[in-house]
């Protein structure tokens, strides 16, 4: 039980569950705080702001048109809770296009090169938009109701107010890994010549068990395009099923593990410095320090981090393999003594080892070189947004799977929350029935559908429920895979009828969201002895027909 102390000074005793219950409902899905807007207090800009002899671009063919930008500008909001705060331009044009323009016409500050570009339309088409904006907007100055810092003083300022050092802790920690990376020179010396200036910033956020955290990134959008290819691939979603496959056939063990601050373990090719500021210590405050390692938020630091992880792993004596560069094998031995290959997958900073002593190979062999994340190690429990877990199937044979469920779940929620919404307003056009056995009407044809087009909105929202049905095929639904297809082909065109069959494949999901893909090593073994079983004419062997699609699949 906790005592709150409300506004007017009564305090009373809640439970820790309805207090949380209270701050998330009031964030949206981000864990952003949602609030009501009351008024437009004032506005203000600052040097970046376009001037108005600034305001136009020709263009090659010498006409001029307008720049549209809103950098430069806040506004200060008053809520409905008598709270104000200066919120960008940017985002209350967003969620409140017609206040902002009729404030800016009764300001005479329409003209403005930040308001010419899109108050006169938004004024004529009034009517039409008030009726599709939000509501509410988002007040990024607090997370599930907790304050958000703005810079190293704001952060001195909230611990100070709340009698803790839950800010400034996280900066610490975050200074103290990011350290490495830098090189601070003695005060009064300047960077060598060939060294460019970059800029960096703090990026403060709040998980959901309320841990501040603090991130150092570059401004990578302020420097040039470096000269040269950025690539930095991943491992594919077929070569890790073939590994999960391929680890069952050979009875070997399988190992996640993530690297702990991944890009500051790999070298930067760039030659960048910055100028300290007040993270950096008091007494750094304005000297110069030099970037020795890859940081987050520079144009080419997953290239240079792929790169030194690949150097790492050819020292280990694995190859690339050339299906899949991200793929590495080297030939091991069993206790037993039988050989067999041994494989380390790389997404990123996430490894998969399949090995007989997985656990072995990355602790002592890449965790030598890089700082593995101790309670990331252990057997893979999530990819691609599914559940993975190992089963054992009705022959006794243990294998990998992969589940949908939570994902599809998800999926599912949030459909019902969109329609929800649509219903507040009024239109009850569309819903998710309440059954549905199959994951389309037997008798339903799309190609012969004639219902009226969709208007642009759930034209819009019909593409987006394709691709969230597509992903879900990928993660082992194959029951809906011909009826995602059938429905893809109407993408240009959709109509109404095609939006009531997607919302019944969702309400089919529904009822069964509990399956599994598993990927089972006897298959294959069947398949070979079929093979090696059947012969043809003349003595060679041949596959029966009704085998062929398959064998083609493995």
């Amino acid at each position: 039980m906790y005592e709150v102390e409300f506004d007017d000074g009564h305090i009373a005793e809640y439970g820790a569950s309805v207090i949380a219950e209270n701050i998330l409902s009031r964030c949206d899905d981000d864990g952003f705080s949602t609030m009501m807007l009351k008024g437009i207090v004032d506005f203000s800009k600052d040097s970046s702001a376009i001037t108005k002899s600034n305001m136009y671009i020709t263009m090659k063919n010498g006409r001029k048109r307008l720049r549209k930008t809103t950098q430069g500008w806040k506004l200060l909001i008053k809520w409905e809770d008598e709270t104000e705060s200066w919120i960008l331009l940017a985002d209350m044009k967003e969620s409140h296009p017609v206040d902002i323009a009729e404030f800016a016409s009764a300001r005479g500050i329409d003209k403005e090169p930040a308001f010419a570009w899109w108050v006169p339309y938004t004024l004529s088409k009034r009517d039409v938009i008030v009726n599709a904006v939000k509501s509410r907007a988002r007040k990024v100055t607090h997370k599930y109701g907790i304050e958000l810092p703005t810079s190293v003083e704001h952060a001195k300022e909230i611990d100070t107010k709340n009698k803790n050092t839950f800010w400034m802790d996280a900066l610490t920690k975050e200074m103290k890994n990011v350290g490495i990376a830098f090189e601070v020179l003695p005060e009064g010396k300047s960077a060598p010549p060939g060294w460019t200036k970059v800029t960096g910033h703090l990026v403060w956020d709040l998980k959901m068990d309320f841990t501040r955290k603090a991130r150092w990134v570059l401004d990578g959008h302020k420097t040039a395009d470096p000269i040269g290819s950025t690539y930095a691939g991943v491992v594919s979603r077929e070569s890790v099923r073939i590994a999960f496959t391929y680890a069952a056939l050979n009875g070997l063990d399988v190992r996640a593990a993530d690297i702990r601050n991944a890009y500051l373990q790999a070298p930067l090719l760039q030659k960048d410095f910055v100028i300290c500021g007040p993270e950096f210590g008091l007494e750094n405050v304005g000297r110069a320090a030099l970037i020795h390692r890859a940081l987050y938020g520079g144009k080419s630091v997953g290239r240079d981090f792929r790169n030194h992880l690949r150097a790492c792993m050819r020292h280990l004596g694995f190859t690339s393999c050339r299906a899949n560069p991200d793929v590495w094998m080297r030939p091991a031995i069993k206790e037993g003594g039988g050989e067999y290959w041994e494989y380390i997958l790389l997404y990123t900073d996430d490894s998969l080892c399949i090995s007989e002593h997985p656990d072995r190979t990355l602790r002592n062999e890449l965790g030598k070189y890089f700082g593995l994340k101790e309670e990331s190690i252990g057997s893979p429990k999530i990819y691609l947004g599914g559940n993975v877990r190992k089963v054992q199937l009705k022959t006794r044979v243990q294998c990998w799977a992969f589940g949908s469920s939570q994902y599809v779940q998800a999926a599912v929620g949030n459909v019902k929350k969109y329609l929800d919404d649509c219903h507040v307003t009024g239109d009850t056009r569309y819903w998710l029935p309440a059954k549905a056995k199959t994951p389309m009407r037997t008798s339903y044809r799309p190609e012969l559908d004639v219902t009226p087009e969709l208007m642009q909105r759930y034209a819009s929202y019909f593409q987006s429920l394709i691709g969230v049905l597509r992903w879900i095929v990928e993660l082992g639904r194959v029951d809906v895979c011909l009826e995602c297809l059938l429905l893809s082909s109407h993408l240009a065109l959709p109509r109404e009828g095609h939006l009531e069959q997607l919302l019944h494949i969702f309400a089919y999901l529904q009822c069964h969201h509990n399956a599994e893909l598993a990927f089972d090593p006897l298959l294959r073994k069947e398949i070979g002895q079929l093979v090696n079983s059947a012969t043809c004419k003349g003595g060679r062997r041949c596959l029966p027909t009704n085998l062929k699609s398959a064998a083609q699949g493995l």
